[in-house]
């Protein structure tokens, strides 16, 4: 299973990292750091230098299974103001693909109709669309999984590893972090 994180200047780094470092717990999920914008380092919100896996401009995206969008409020609006970015979440959602988003993200999903008559989670203020926006860290409601805020990163991504890996894969990967108490 191949999934991408799409980065953008401005990005949450716990939200991207701890998601991508959760899914190579997972050994089944191969993940890549995807600069949007084609660059050589992303910045993260709190400065944070990133050096992508791979380049928007060299990957095929349809060959990934789905696609995880971080928040970060100059990282969203760095994702909505790339049409490529939209194109490519259209053509997911077209395609019955899964597009997780936590923070600030689930609103580029809102603002293209993705969350109407959907119960979803983000960071208040970033509310968007027609769905039910809930109170608490991570939600899924169908194939949409959205998460509140980088607080919730842990709980967002084992969601995700619960929906693509089932149950078990995803209680494995708590209790080898977890460690023996």
């Amino acid at each position: 299973m191949k999934a991408a994180i799409l980065l953008e200047n401005g990005f949450e780094s716990t939200e991207a990292l701890t998601t991508h470092d959760i899914f190579l717990r997972s050994k089944r999920i191969d993940v890549d750091l995807i600069s949007t914008s084609n660059l050589d380092l992303v910045e993260s919100s709190n400065g944070l230098k990133v050096v992508p896996d791979k380049k928007l401009k060299d990957v095929d995206i349809s060959s990934y299974d789905f696609i995880v969008l971080p928040g970060g409020k100059k990282g969203v609006i760095n994702l909505k103001a790339n049409e490529e970015v939209r194109k490519i979440v259209v053509r997911f959602k077209e395609n019955k693909r899964p597009v997780y988003a936590i923070c600030a993200a689930p609103s580029i999903l809102g603002e293209l109709g993705y969350l109407d008559d959907k119960e979803y989670v983000c960071f208040p203020g970033f509310e968007s669309g027609k769905g039910t926006c809930l109170a608490k860290g991570a939600h899924r409601d169908g194939d949409l999984i959205t998460g509140h805020s980088m607080a919730f990163t842990i709980d967002f991504a084992i969601e995700i590893l619960k929906k693509e890996l089932g149950e078990e894969a995803a209680r494995e990967v708590l209790d080898g972090a977890r460690g023996h108490i």
